[in-house]
């Protein structure tokens, strides 16, 4: 006769393999699960600034062993060679006049001898350095629904040149809830095609919809980088990342992998009371949700990094409006050239700068000179340097 004890029991001990099996088989499991990120850690380099330099900026660019930074408190660009760690003067700008370029939210330069800087007034700015001349584009002269433009470190949102056209991310202006739907998002262009060969303006036929957001519609502000011919919309709330080709107009869609950010909700969004509220409520609101910050796309690493607030809220005793200009840290999500997660890992607090990150052959930058830690100093710029490649 059998042993119906021994056989239960076996089949009990094969239940539960079969199901541990089931848990570990399916889940994703990164590569960084036993590293920290100091294993990735390959450079750190102070630099030291004057007072001609901001110590925190919304505008950098990367280009060819120099850092190019806007001082919007001193209307210049400064160029820091990050060998030498000497800083220069690039240029010094003017708003108004025969010269002037306007009220910039940003700039983009292609050249030792050619800037663009996108104005408020729906203007773009190119300034030839060469022979001291201003092309200006107003945008609104194409169609009345254009809005302003800007190419900034802070949220992603950057010009692109490619076969002599500049892409032209778009601002979205405040909109109630209700007004965000599929037909809104039909009619409205998260970024423009600048033809420079004739100075007009060309409509892209990227769209965001409704599978960009999930169960809810969201605000439809996007994170936006490029690489050759593609551009890389990733929005606000939202883990699709959709890679649209500047050739040929397709765009292909990946669902991007965590393991440590929180799902993205919808409250502050569908909450139309915020209307009402104070602007340190609405902070204090629009802090407590998980955001993507920003997105860097290394083209010499084949990688992709994402940089998102976990939605932990404010600190207590803290006023949310300072704390939303550089929140305390952030979660950093590495991914590989398929846009697999590789490695993630949530900052420590006030060390790394949440809006200011760049690219180079390197690796990734970040700044460790946060404003809120206690050893920040205002008199130097500190750079840490990682090296995620295999």
């Amino acid at each position: 006769m059998p042993d119906f004890s021994k056989m239960k029991s076996a089949f009990r001990n094969i239940t539960i393999a079969v199901l541990i099996l089931l848990i570990y088989g399916c889940s994703y499991t990164p590569e960084s699960k036993n590293q920290t990120l100091s294993d990735f850690h390959v450079e750190h380099i102070t630099i030291p600034i004057g007072p001609e330099i901001d110590p925190y900026t919304m505008a950098l660019q990367y280009v060819d062993g120099e850092l190019l930074w806007h001082n919007k408190n001193r209307s210049t660009i400064s160029k820091i060679d990050l060998k030498t760690k000497q800083v220069s003067e690039y240029y010094h700008y003017q708003e108004e006049g025969p010269m002037g370029v306007g009220n910039i939210v940003g700039f983009y330069v292609f050249n030792q001898n050619k800037i663009a800087f996108p104005t408020s007034g729906r203007r773009v700015s190119i300034y030839y350095m060469d022979t001291d001349k201003v092309d200006r584009i107003k945008l609104s002269d194409f169609s009345p629904d254009y809005t302003d433009t800007r190419s900034r470190t802070r949220y992603t949102s950057t010009f692109h040149f490619w076969n002599n056209k500049l892409v032209l991310p778009q601002t979205v202006y405040f909109r109630y809830t209700h007004e965000i739907n599929e037909d809104f998002l039909k009619n409205k262009n998260p970024f423009l095609i600048l033809n420079l060969d004739n100075s007009k303006v060309e409509e892209s036929p990227y769209r965001l919809s409704k599978s960009n957001f999930g169960e809810n519609f969201n605000t439809p502000k996007i994170l936006l980088d490029h690489k050759g011919k593609y551009s890389y919309i990733l929005p606000f709330y939202s883990n699709q990342l959709d890679v649209f080709d500047l050739n040929n107009s397709n765009t292909e869609s990946y669902q991007l992998q965590t393991n440590l950010i929180p799902d993205f909700t919808n409250k502050f969004f569908l909450h139309e009371e915020r209307v009402n509220q104070s602007l340190e409520e609405n902070m204090s609101e629009y802090l407590s949700e998980p955001q993507n910050l920003g997105i860097l796309v290394d083209p010499f690493k084949n990688l992709l990094y994402r940089m998102t607030w976990p939605g932990t809220g404010v600190p207590e005793g803290v006023s949310s409006m300072k704390f939303v200009a550089t929140p305390s840290h952030f979660i950093l999500s590495v991914y590989d050239e398929n846009f697999d997660l590789k490695y993630e890992f949530e900052l420590p607090e006030y060390e790394y700068i949440p809006h200011q990150y760049f690219v180079s052959e390197a690796g990734l930058h970040l700044f460790g000179n946060h404003p809120d830690h206690p050893d920040s100093k205002e008199d130097q710029l500190v750079i840490h340097t990682f090296d995620f490649s295999d």
